[in-house]
This record gives C-alpha cells, structure tokens and sequence, in this order.
C-alpha cells in the first residue's frame, strides 16, 4: 500500500472516500468560506481603517487622560436603564477612548472621547468596518452565530487535511502540484489552480481551522494541549467563585492597583461585569500600547475591590505556551506590522479562490453534465 500510496494515489481506496468527503463539505461550505475569506481580508486593516477615519483627533503617549476620569464621564452619560461595560484606552492606531455601552432603549452603542483632555465626543455610528467585523465573528447573528461560525470553521481543516491528501499526485509528477500550467484548456487551468492554491496556503488554511475549535472551545483545547506538552504561561488563572454582593467597588482603584503592578505597562482598558460585584477586568499592556498578544490581564473581585488573579498573557515557557498563545496572533494577523497584514489579507483572499475554483470542477465533473442531460430531455 505505502509503494501505491507514493507512485499511484488515485489506486487507493481510503483516497476516494475522502475526496467524497472533501467535495462535499467544500460545496456545503462554500458560501460560508467565501464569506468569511472577504471579511477576514478586509479586518486585517482595522486599525488603518479607523485612524484614518479619526485622522482629526489627537494622541499623545506622555499625555493620555486618565482611564477612570473617562469611565466616570462615560457613566454620567450614560442613558436611563444603560451602564458601560468596556472602555477601550487610545493607541497610536486608534487615537480615542472607546467607551461601550449596553442596555436601555437603544441596545449596543458606541461612544468616544478624546485622548488628551478625555471629554466625550460624538457618538460613534456604525461603520462599514464594523459590520465587517460582526459579520466574521458573529456572521450578523449575535452569539448564536459565533458558535455557528466555529463549527463551520472547522470545516476547513477537514478540507485541508483532505486536501492534502488528494493533491499528492505521485513521486513523479508532485512538483507539477505546486505550479498553475497555461499551457491548458480553462478547465485544466481552473483545476490546478485549485490544487496549487490549496497546497501553498495549507498551513494557515490549517491553522485557522484549529482557531475554530480554540475560540469555540479554549479550555478543552488547553486540555489536550497539556498533554503533550505542559502549559504554564498561557495557563487561565482558576476562576474565583462569585460571592453574590451586588455592589461595585472603586474602579478608579483597581485601575491604580493594576498600574502599580506593572509601572512600565500601559492601562489598555477595563471590562466591568453586567451585575454589580461580580469581577472588574483590567487589561496592562506589557508590549507597545495596543498589542493584545503581550498584556497582563487582572481580575479583581467587584465587590471588595481586592486583586483575585493576575494571568501574564504572552510570557511563554513551553511549546505548549507557544502553541496557545499563537492561535490568536496567526489568525488575525495584526501583530507584526503592515507587510505582514498585506500577506494575511492575500491568504484570506485565497479562501474564495479554493471555494469558486471547487465549484466550477464540480460543475465540469458533475453538474454540468447533470445539466446537460436534462436540457436534452427537455428538447
């Protein structure tokens, strides 16, 4: 079988199963994995988006108004029936407070305020990049749909792994794999395209596959990772059990705690719980302001004020660290500048190139034929 499987594949019978396999979750899929290739593209550039769209506001590092003025300002804004619950300090990316804010009559909504003096400017409407972002995480439905988008996610590692299996041609021709022929008619072009496509996106077509099960499934995906390789750094500190007051401590001092554990950090924002006394969240960025992958996340209890846990995001000790605290960076692609963002939004663009390219073989191998014979019927 192993001389088969190298000189002749296409002998193999396990290989048929699995390109009925792969054609069939491409077609189910394929709508969804154009989609999600556009807007995984277009977010790429959501920082470039938004400063461009906030080029009139200023942002000085050494002059940033203090997060808990804001979050006060924010809070006496606030509508009857509403309450904040994140505040997203500025960036040389993004040079303005963002303040979330939910409940009362107008739902989710958005407010900003200046970098340097921290009064609160005009709300911010809903903007293309926005709905962009909903549509890729959320696919428009709230969380119903990011459970829906994870298990669709999943999809493409099957049809990686599939994939992988059904390009290998043979020792003597696989190099052909790798190369898209002009020399052909348009469907033996569409053909290797798709074979080539797929073949050099493999990895990150992987790997976004394995970001599905992570975000639908972060502490079981921990898990089995700390089987095989101990996981210490990227370890989520033990959740304290709720103590059931329902009354908010100072944030203002929980910000400062948080500050004076890391002086060299930036304050990066605060997640304040739905009900009040349950845990306040304080993010410290530990690398430049803005970076998610490098930040101490603090947990400090709502009621007492007191720090619970602190998990230091990003310091990696194992290869288990490593493979955890990637999944994030390697999906979005944000982390390591405008080149490395360009190269991410191409592979996204991939994705409807795999979808579009399956279905016209489909189309030549079945469906058009299919076609054909009932149009002749119809004659």
């Amino acid at each position: 079988m192993f001389r088969t499987l190298l000189h002749h594949p296409r002998k193999i019978r396990l290989r048929r199963a699995l390109f009925q396999i792969h054609l069939w979750v491409g077609v189910l899929l394929s709508v969804y994995i154009a989609v999600i290739g556009l807007s995984g593209s277009v977010i790429v550039f959501e920082e470039e988006y938004r400063h461009a769209a906030l080029r009139g506001y200023q942002y000085d590092p050494a002059q940033v108004a203090p997060l808990a003025d804001v979050l006060e300002r924010a809070r006496a804004a606030a509508l009857p029936g509403e309450s904040v619950y994140y505040v997203m300090a500025p960036s040389k990316a993004v040079p303005v407070y963002s303040i979330y804010l939910h409940g009362g009559t107008r739902g989710r909504r958005m407010l900003m305020a200046e970098a340097t003096s921290g009064a609160l400017a005009a709300e911010q409407r809903r903007t293309f990049m926005d709905w962009m972002k909903d549509l890729h995480v959320y696919l428009l439905m709230g969380e119903r749909g990011f459970i829906i988008n994870c298990i669709a996610g999943m999809g493409l590692l099957v049809l990686a792994l599939t994939g992988a299996v059904l390009w290998w041609p043979g020792v003597r021709l696989w190099m052909r794999g790798f190369v898209i022929s002009l020399r052909h008619g348009w469907k033996r072009i569409n053909l290797n395209t798709h074979y080539a496509v797929g073949i050099w996106t493999l990895f990150i077509v992987s790997w976004w596959g394995m970001t599905a099960i992570y975000f639908l499934l972060p502490a079981k995906t921990a898990a089995v990772v700390n089987r095989i390789s101990r996981i210490e750094g990227m370890r989520a500190p033990v959740a304290v059990p709720d103590a059931g007051f329902n009354s908010l401590a100072d944030v203002g001092a929980m910000l400062r705690e948080a500050q004076r554990l890391v002086p060299q950090g930036t304050l990066s924002g605060v997640g304040l719980p739905e009900v009040a006394g349950k845990p306040v969240t304080v993010y410290v960025d530990t690398g430049r302001p803005g970076d998610f992958s490098h930040r101490d996340i603090n947990t400090f209890d709502g009621h007492t004020g007191r720090l619970l846990t602190v998990w230091h995001y990003g310091v990696n000790r194992t290869a288990g660290d490593w493979f955890l605290w990637l999944m994030q960076p390697l999906h979005f692609g944000t982390a390591w500048g405008l080149a490395v963002k360009i190269v991410w939004a191409l592979l996204g663009l991939s994705l409807p190139v795999l979808s579009v390219t399956g279905l016209v073989m489909y189309w030549n191998r079945y469906l058009g034929k299919r076609w054909a014979v009932v149009r002749a019927v119809r004659r």
